[in-house]
């Protein structure tokens, strides 16, 4: 059980490493981080400003409530009356972040300030806007309020100067603790992507690029000659029954694998046929040769029939040609022996003939007329008698 666990420890790791060191998967991932990332800094601008807000409204919530109490206690005071009071708040232990304020008339004119004097003006401080700089001391927060007397009376727009510091460090700390959180988020979510295309794409992506590998040696071997009946390597890539893209990107190179295996033995076959064919077309050549040097040798009178036995042999149209030659070699050769016998005998006969006219020349001679006509009147005795 401890070295089966072991075992797929080892085999986890070893497939976390080639994740890593996938370049595909490292893309693929990155660009998943930075996305997160893009769309998290994205949402983030708003939601810091939103943080602003709700963080400068805190401290105006705070003044809201003293002035509030302040108009209510006092309906129908005056102006100098409202700053004298707006100072005393500056005094407050709790009203610290108050660092100025000012009184102004409706029509504008400045009825006193104390402190650090609100850059809001008057015109967009009736309007009840607010406003937040930043100045050589640090951050500032103006705000502004409407007062009317109870009995009708003027109208004054009070205005409070806070200090804002402590909004740039909780903006930060907001920040940092917001971007923490995002990175975290984007990490988890981009090591699950990387589980999952680790399962999905990756390690199936990886073992059809080692099929590949082998299909490749195979296919060298089998080009070469060199495993002409071996059978198809162990690909891995079988085990994935898949029914998306990259499934039909396996089928296809199985498939691939198989036409161009038979693509090769039929060339191999067509290559082997052909060299045979053009072995025969040698032989073919060869044995033509034969019979043409048979042609020239029975001119030359030195003609060996047993020389064509072998084309003689074939059942095709030279093989016919060689039997024919062989039966004309023969018909000629025994004709050639009946006609030097013919012409010996021939001559013969003109030899005789000739032999014969000599005589007939020699016995119509008159010389010859006339010694026989003295062997005539010679008797025999005599002849021998006087030798």
């Amino acid at each position: 059980m401890v070295k089966h666990l072991s075992t797929r420890f080892s085999t986890k790791m070893k497939e976390g490493k080639r994740l890593f060191k996938s370049p595909l998967s490292l893309r693929i991932v990155l660009g998943i981080f930075v996305s997160l990332v893009v769309i998290e800094g994205i949402v983030l601008v708003p939601s810091v400003q939103r943080r602003k807000q709700e963080i400068l409204s805190q401290i105006e919530e705070v003044s809201f409530g003293k002035i509030n109490w302040i108009l209510m206690t006092y309906p129908t005071a005056s102006g100098p009356e409202l700053l004298a009071q707006l100072e005393q708040l500056q005094r407050e232990p709790m009203m610290q972040i108050i660092l100025g304020g000012a009184v102004y008339e409706a029509n504008g004119r400045v009825v006193g300030t104390f402190g650090e004097v609100p850059a809001l003006p008057p015109e967009e401080a009736r309007q009840g806007n607010q406003r937040y700089l930043e100045t050589d001391q640090g951050s500032r927060y103006d705000v502004a309020w409407l007062a009317s007397q109870s009995d009708g009376g003027d109208e004054y727009v009070l205005l409070l100067r806070h200090d804002a510091d402590g909004t740039r460090m909780a903006l930060v700390f907001y920040i940092l603790r917001i971007t923490g959180i995002v990175l975290l988020i984007s990490a988890f979510i981009t090591l699950v992507m990387m589980v999952l295309l680790s399962r999905q794409l990756i390690t199936p992506v990886l073992i059809l690029r080692r099929d590949l590998i082998l299909a490749g040696d195979a296919l060298a071997k089998l080009t070469e000659g060199i495993a002409t009946d071996q059978p198809a390597p162990p690909f891995q890539s079988d085990q994935f029954q898949r029914r998306d893209e990259l499934g039909e990107v396996i089928a296809a190179f199985q498939q691939m694998y198989q036409q161009i295996c038979q693509a090769i033995r039929d060339r191999k076959q067509a290559e082997a046929e052909l060299r045979h064919s053009n072995e025969q077309m040698q032989k073919y050549l060869q044995q033509v040769d034969r019979v043409t040097d048979a042609a020239t040798a029975v001119d030359e009178g030195t003609f060996i029939p047993e020389s064509l036995d072998e084309v003689a042999a074939r059942s095709d149209e030279l093989g016919k040609l060689a039997q024919m030659f062989q039966m004309m070699a023969s018909h000629v050769k025994q004709r050639e022996a009946r006609l030097q016998q013919q012409l010996a005998d021939l001559t013969i006969e003109i030899d005789q003939a000739k032999r014969l006219k000599q005589v007939a020349q020699i016995t119509k001679s008159d010389y010859f007329q006339e010694v026989q006509k003295e062997l005539q009147t010679y008797q025999a005795d005599q002849f021998w008698g006087e030798l």
